[in-house]
Protein backbone atom coordinates (compact mmCIF):
# COMPACT_ATOMS: atom_id res chain seq x y z
CA UNK A 1 0.00 0.00 0.00
CA UNK A 2 1.75 3.16 -1.24
CA UNK A 3 2.10 6.23 0.94
CA UNK A 4 -0.09 9.06 -0.37
CA UNK A 5 0.65 12.70 0.42
CA UNK A 6 -2.21 15.19 0.73
CA UNK A 7 -1.15 18.85 0.62
CA UNK A 8 -3.55 21.41 2.07
CA UNK A 9 -2.68 25.11 1.70
CA UNK A 10 -4.29 27.00 4.59
CA UNK A 11 -5.10 30.69 4.79
CA UNK A 12 -7.68 32.26 7.14
CA UNK A 13 -10.21 29.43 7.01
CA UNK A 14 -10.87 28.84 10.71
CA UNK A 15 -14.56 28.30 9.93
CA UNK A 16 -13.92 25.36 7.57
CA UNK A 17 -10.50 23.89 8.33
CA UNK A 18 -11.66 21.44 11.02
CA UNK A 19 -14.23 19.88 8.68
CA UNK A 20 -11.59 19.67 5.96
CA UNK A 21 -8.96 17.97 8.15
CA UNK A 22 -11.50 15.60 9.73
CA UNK A 23 -12.62 14.48 6.26
CA UNK A 24 -9.01 13.57 5.46
CA UNK A 25 -8.38 11.77 8.74
CA UNK A 26 -11.53 9.69 8.13
CA UNK A 27 -10.40 8.38 4.73
CA UNK A 28 -10.85 4.65 4.15
CA UNK A 29 -7.34 4.62 2.66
CA UNK A 30 -5.10 4.89 5.73
CA UNK A 31 -1.49 5.15 4.53
CA UNK A 32 -1.57 8.94 4.34
CA UNK A 33 0.70 11.87 5.02
CA UNK A 34 -1.32 15.08 5.46
CA UNK A 35 0.74 18.26 5.08
CA UNK A 36 -0.97 21.45 6.23
CA UNK A 37 0.80 24.56 4.91
CA UNK A 38 -0.24 27.59 6.95
CA UNK A 39 0.35 30.44 4.52
CA UNK A 40 0.62 33.22 7.09
CA UNK A 41 -2.93 33.00 8.44
CA UNK A 42 -3.97 35.84 10.72
CA UNK A 43 -6.94 34.02 12.28
CA UNK A 44 -6.89 30.79 14.32
CA UNK A 45 -6.23 28.53 11.31
CA UNK A 46 -2.54 28.07 12.13
CA UNK A 47 -3.32 27.21 15.74
CA UNK A 48 -5.93 24.65 14.69
CA UNK A 49 -3.42 23.04 12.30
CA UNK A 50 -0.82 22.92 15.06
CA UNK A 51 -3.25 21.14 17.38
CA UNK A 52 -3.96 18.46 14.77
CA UNK A 53 -0.25 17.96 14.08
CA UNK A 54 0.37 17.50 17.81
CA UNK A 55 -2.44 14.94 18.04
CA UNK A 56 -2.04 12.84 14.88
CA UNK A 57 1.25 11.46 13.61
CA UNK A 58 -0.06 11.47 10.03
CA UNK A 59 -0.52 15.24 10.13
CA UNK A 60 2.34 17.70 9.66
CA UNK A 61 2.12 21.49 9.68
CA UNK A 62 4.39 24.07 8.12
CA UNK A 63 4.02 27.75 8.98
CA UNK A 64 5.28 30.23 6.39
CA UNK A 65 4.87 33.85 5.36
CA UNK A 66 1.98 34.62 3.06
CA UNK A 67 2.93 34.12 -0.60
CA UNK A 68 -0.23 32.66 -2.09
CA UNK A 69 -1.74 29.31 -2.97
CA UNK A 70 0.78 28.19 -5.60
CA UNK A 71 3.85 28.78 -3.44
CA UNK A 72 2.14 27.12 -0.46
CA UNK A 73 1.68 23.99 -2.57
CA UNK A 74 5.35 24.11 -3.57
CA UNK A 75 6.29 24.24 0.10
CA UNK A 76 4.32 21.05 0.69
CA UNK A 77 5.82 19.32 -2.34
CA UNK A 78 9.34 20.05 -1.09
CA UNK A 79 8.80 17.86 1.98
CA UNK A 80 6.38 15.26 0.58
CA UNK A 81 7.33 11.60 1.11
CA UNK A 82 4.44 9.92 -0.71
CA UNK A 83 4.72 8.05 -4.00
CA UNK A 84 1.67 9.99 -5.16
CA UNK A 85 0.30 13.37 -4.15
CA UNK A 86 -3.03 15.14 -4.26
CA UNK A 87 -4.13 18.63 -3.24
CA UNK A 88 -7.12 19.68 -1.15
CA UNK A 89 -8.19 23.27 -0.62
CA UNK A 90 -8.71 24.12 3.03
CA UNK A 91 -12.35 25.22 2.74
CA UNK A 92 -13.30 22.04 0.86
CA UNK A 93 -13.92 18.53 2.15
CA UNK A 94 -13.60 14.97 0.92
CA UNK A 95 -15.93 11.99 0.95
CA UNK A 96 -14.45 9.15 2.98
CA UNK A 97 -13.48 7.15 -0.13
CA UNK A 98 -11.91 10.00 -2.15
CA UNK A 99 -8.32 8.75 -1.83
CA UNK A 100 -9.27 5.10 -2.16
CA UNK A 101 -11.03 5.79 -5.49
CA UNK A 102 -8.08 7.73 -6.89
CA UNK A 103 -5.59 5.07 -5.79
CA UNK A 104 -7.76 2.33 -7.27
CA UNK A 105 -7.76 4.14 -10.62
CA UNK A 106 -3.95 4.22 -10.58
CA UNK A 107 -3.45 0.63 -9.39
CA UNK A 108 -6.11 -1.09 -11.50
CA UNK A 109 -5.03 0.57 -14.74
CA UNK A 110 -1.29 0.85 -13.95
CA UNK A 111 -1.40 4.64 -14.31
CA UNK A 112 0.78 7.48 -13.11
CA UNK A 113 -2.19 9.84 -12.70
CA UNK A 114 -5.91 9.64 -11.83
CA UNK A 115 -8.57 12.35 -12.27
CA UNK A 116 -12.03 12.52 -10.69
CA UNK A 117 -15.00 14.85 -10.83
CA UNK A 118 -16.46 16.89 -7.98
CA UNK A 119 -19.53 18.29 -6.29
CA UNK A 120 -19.84 22.02 -5.83
CA UNK A 121 -21.29 22.80 -2.41
CA UNK A 122 -22.58 25.96 -0.80
CA UNK A 123 -21.21 27.60 2.31
CA UNK A 124 -23.45 25.41 4.48
CA UNK A 125 -22.49 22.21 2.65
CA UNK A 126 -25.49 21.81 0.36
CA UNK A 127 -24.73 20.32 -3.09
CA UNK A 128 -25.70 22.66 -5.93
CA UNK A 129 -23.76 21.24 -8.89
CA UNK A 130 -22.17 17.92 -9.84
CA UNK A 131 -19.34 17.50 -12.35
CA UNK A 132 -18.92 13.83 -13.16
CA UNK A 133 -16.82 12.63 -16.10
CA UNK A 134 -17.22 9.48 -18.14
CA UNK A 135 -14.59 6.92 -17.21
CA UNK A 136 -11.74 6.90 -19.72
CA UNK A 137 -8.11 5.90 -20.10
CA UNK A 138 -5.57 8.10 -21.90
CA UNK A 139 -2.17 6.74 -22.87
CA UNK A 140 0.95 7.89 -24.70
CA UNK A 141 0.60 11.05 -26.79
CA UNK A 142 -3.18 11.12 -26.19
CA UNK A 143 -2.50 12.30 -22.63
CA UNK A 144 -1.24 15.67 -23.87
CA UNK A 145 -2.94 15.92 -27.25
CA UNK A 146 -6.44 14.88 -26.17
CA UNK A 147 -6.76 14.98 -22.38
CA UNK A 148 -4.72 18.12 -21.70
CA UNK A 149 -6.36 19.81 -24.69
CA UNK A 150 -9.74 19.41 -22.94
CA UNK A 151 -8.27 21.04 -19.82
CA UNK A 152 -7.57 24.18 -21.85
CA UNK A 153 -11.28 24.54 -22.50
CA UNK A 154 -14.12 23.15 -24.57
CA UNK A 155 -13.97 22.90 -28.34
CA UNK A 156 -15.79 25.76 -30.16
CA UNK A 157 -18.68 23.48 -31.15
CA UNK A 158 -19.33 21.47 -27.97
CA UNK A 159 -18.93 21.25 -24.20
CA UNK A 160 -16.19 18.71 -23.55
CA UNK A 161 -13.87 20.47 -21.10
CA UNK A 162 -12.32 18.70 -18.12
CA UNK A 163 -11.75 21.08 -15.24
CA UNK A 164 -8.03 21.82 -14.96
CA UNK A 165 -7.98 22.18 -11.18
CA UNK A 166 -5.32 20.16 -9.34
CA UNK A 167 -7.65 19.06 -6.57
CA UNK A 168 -9.27 15.64 -6.98
CA UNK A 169 -6.30 14.57 -9.08
CA UNK A 170 -3.61 12.16 -7.93
CA UNK A 171 -0.17 12.89 -9.38
CA UNK A 172 3.05 10.93 -9.55
CA UNK A 173 5.77 12.37 -7.30
CA UNK A 174 8.34 10.60 -9.50
CA UNK A 175 7.28 12.77 -12.46
CA UNK A 176 7.13 15.92 -10.33
CA UNK A 177 10.62 15.38 -8.90
CA UNK A 178 12.25 14.21 -12.12
CA UNK A 179 11.09 17.23 -14.13
CA UNK A 180 11.15 19.71 -11.23
CA UNK A 181 7.53 20.78 -11.75
CA UNK A 182 6.42 23.69 -9.57
CA UNK A 183 3.47 26.05 -9.30
CA UNK A 184 3.78 29.67 -10.38
CA UNK A 185 2.07 32.37 -8.31
CA UNK A 186 -1.65 32.97 -8.84
CA UNK A 187 -0.79 36.61 -8.18
CA UNK A 188 0.78 36.66 -11.64
CA UNK A 189 -1.64 34.41 -13.52
CA UNK A 190 -5.39 34.11 -13.09
CA UNK A 191 -4.89 30.33 -12.87
CA UNK A 192 -1.71 28.70 -11.64
CA UNK A 193 -3.27 25.26 -12.12
CA UNK A 194 -3.27 25.32 -15.93
CA UNK A 195 0.41 26.31 -15.96
CA UNK A 196 1.16 23.33 -13.72
CA UNK A 197 -0.91 21.01 -15.91
CA UNK A 198 0.78 22.25 -19.09
CA UNK A 199 4.07 20.98 -17.65
CA UNK A 200 2.93 17.84 -15.88
CA UNK A 201 0.96 16.27 -18.72
CA UNK A 202 3.93 16.53 -21.09
CA UNK A 203 5.49 13.70 -19.11
CA UNK A 204 2.50 11.68 -17.93
CA UNK A 205 2.08 8.40 -19.86
CA UNK A 206 -1.11 6.83 -18.50
CA UNK A 207 -4.03 8.75 -17.00
CA UNK A 208 -7.27 7.27 -15.74
CA UNK A 209 -10.37 9.46 -15.55
CA UNK A 210 -12.87 7.99 -13.08
CA UNK A 211 -16.61 8.58 -12.77
CA UNK A 212 -16.31 9.77 -9.18
CA UNK A 213 -17.44 13.03 -7.55
CA UNK A 214 -16.07 12.38 -4.07
CA UNK A 215 -14.46 15.83 -3.81
CA UNK A 216 -16.63 18.61 -2.32
CA UNK A 217 -15.65 22.02 -3.67
CA UNK A 218 -17.09 24.75 -1.46
CA UNK A 219 -18.09 28.13 -2.84
CA UNK A 220 -17.86 30.78 -0.12
CA UNK A 221 -17.99 34.59 -0.28
CA UNK A 222 -14.28 34.75 0.55
CA UNK A 223 -13.10 31.93 -1.70
CA UNK A 224 -10.61 32.64 -4.46
CA UNK A 225 -13.23 31.97 -7.13
CA UNK A 226 -15.76 34.40 -5.66
CA UNK A 227 -13.93 37.43 -4.36
CA UNK A 228 -13.14 40.44 -6.50
CA UNK A 229 -9.86 40.08 -8.36
CA UNK A 230 -7.77 43.17 -8.90
CA UNK A 231 -6.22 43.53 -12.35
CA UNK A 232 -8.19 40.55 -13.62
CA UNK A 233 -8.09 41.78 -17.23
CA UNK A 234 -4.32 42.02 -17.12
CA UNK A 235 -4.01 38.56 -15.56
CA UNK A 236 -6.19 36.77 -18.13
CA UNK A 237 -4.22 38.45 -20.92
CA UNK A 238 -0.91 37.45 -19.32
CA UNK A 239 -2.17 33.88 -18.93
CA UNK A 240 -3.31 33.77 -22.57
CA UNK A 241 0.05 35.03 -23.80
CA UNK A 242 1.87 32.51 -21.62
CA UNK A 243 -0.24 29.57 -22.79
CA UNK A 244 -0.02 30.53 -26.48
CA UNK A 245 3.74 29.98 -26.16
CA UNK A 246 3.22 26.58 -24.52
CA UNK A 247 0.73 24.88 -26.83
CA UNK A 248 0.49 23.77 -30.45
CA UNK A 249 -1.80 25.42 -33.00
CA UNK A 250 -4.43 22.68 -32.84
CA UNK A 251 -5.22 23.63 -29.22
CA UNK A 252 -5.52 27.41 -29.72
CA UNK A 253 -9.29 27.48 -30.35
CA UNK A 254 -9.90 25.78 -27.00
CA UNK A 255 -7.67 28.33 -25.30
CA UNK A 256 -9.55 31.16 -27.01
CA UNK A 257 -12.89 29.81 -25.86
CA UNK A 258 -11.61 29.67 -22.28
CA UNK A 259 -10.27 33.20 -22.67
CA UNK A 260 -13.82 34.40 -23.25
CA UNK A 261 -15.09 32.36 -20.30
CA UNK A 262 -12.58 34.28 -18.17
CA UNK A 263 -13.53 37.55 -19.86
CA UNK A 264 -17.18 36.98 -18.93
CA UNK A 265 -16.09 36.64 -15.30
CA UNK A 266 -14.07 39.83 -15.68
CA UNK A 267 -17.15 41.69 -16.94
CA UNK A 268 -19.39 40.01 -14.38
CA UNK A 269 -17.26 41.49 -11.61
CA UNK A 270 -18.61 44.88 -12.64
CA UNK A 271 -22.11 43.70 -11.70
CA UNK A 272 -20.99 43.59 -8.07
CA UNK A 273 -19.74 47.17 -8.45
CA UNK A 274 -23.03 48.64 -9.68
CA UNK A 275 -23.95 49.76 -6.16
CA UNK A 276 -20.41 51.06 -5.50
CA UNK A 277 -19.57 52.83 -8.76
CA UNK A 278 -21.33 55.35 -10.94
CA UNK A 279 -22.61 54.28 -14.35
CA UNK A 280 -19.86 56.28 -16.03
CA UNK A 281 -17.18 54.48 -13.98
CA UNK A 282 -18.55 51.06 -14.95
CA UNK A 283 -18.84 52.10 -18.59
CA UNK A 284 -15.20 53.19 -18.47
CA UNK A 285 -14.22 49.78 -17.06
CA UNK A 286 -16.07 48.03 -19.89
CA UNK A 287 -14.46 50.38 -22.39
CA UNK A 288 -11.01 49.49 -21.05
CA UNK A 289 -11.81 45.78 -21.48
CA UNK A 290 -13.10 45.96 -25.08
CA UNK A 291 -10.30 48.32 -26.15
CA UNK A 292 -7.62 45.96 -24.87
CA UNK A 293 -5.39 44.85 -27.73
CA UNK A 294 -5.29 41.18 -26.69
CA UNK A 295 -9.06 41.07 -26.24
CA UNK A 296 -9.64 42.52 -29.70
CA UNK A 297 -7.12 40.15 -31.33
CA UNK A 298 -8.59 37.04 -29.72
CA UNK A 299 -12.16 38.15 -30.53
CA UNK A 300 -11.28 38.70 -34.19
CA UNK A 301 -9.70 35.25 -34.49
CA UNK A 302 -12.20 33.29 -32.41
CA UNK A 303 -15.28 34.79 -34.06
CA UNK A 304 -14.39 32.93 -37.27
CA UNK A 305 -14.82 29.47 -35.73
CA UNK A 306 -17.68 29.88 -33.24
CA UNK A 307 -20.71 27.75 -33.98
CA UNK A 308 -22.82 28.34 -30.88
CA UNK A 309 -25.14 31.34 -31.18
CA UNK A 310 -24.82 32.81 -27.68
CA UNK A 311 -21.03 32.65 -27.81
CA UNK A 312 -21.00 34.30 -31.21
CA UNK A 313 -23.22 37.18 -30.06
CA UNK A 314 -21.07 37.82 -26.99
CA UNK A 315 -17.81 37.77 -28.94
CA UNK A 316 -19.28 40.08 -31.60
CA UNK A 317 -20.39 42.56 -28.93
CA UNK A 318 -16.88 42.58 -27.47
CA UNK A 319 -15.16 42.77 -30.85
CA UNK A 320 -17.40 45.60 -32.07
CA UNK A 321 -17.01 47.44 -28.74
CA UNK A 322 -20.73 47.64 -27.95
CA UNK A 323 -20.10 49.15 -24.54
CA UNK A 324 -23.67 50.21 -23.73
CA UNK A 325 -25.20 46.85 -24.71
CA UNK A 326 -22.63 45.04 -22.58
CA UNK A 327 -23.40 47.38 -19.70
CA UNK A 328 -27.13 46.56 -19.92
CA UNK A 329 -26.42 42.82 -20.12
CA UNK A 330 -24.19 43.07 -17.04
CA UNK A 331 -26.80 45.08 -15.16
CA UNK A 332 -29.60 42.56 -15.81
CA UNK A 333 -27.30 39.64 -15.01
CA UNK A 334 -27.19 38.05 -18.48
CA UNK A 335 -23.38 38.10 -18.60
Amino acid sequence: MDLITIIVPVYNVERYIVECIESLLNQTYKNLEIILVDDGSTDKSGEICENYANTYSRVKVIHKKNEGLGFARNTGLAVAHGRFVTFVDSDDKAETDLIERLVKGIVDFKCDTCIGGFKRISENGRTNFVEQYDAALFTGTDVYNKLFARMLGSAPDKHDAIRMSVWNVMYSMDIIRKYKIEFPSEREFISEDIIWDSEYYKYSKRVKVIDSNAYNYRITPGSLTQKYKENMLKKICVLYSEMINRISDDKIKRLQRQFFVNLRVCLRQENSNISKKSSSEILNSIKEIVNNETVHTVATEYEKVIEQFKQKVFVKLVKNKKIYILYILIKIGVI
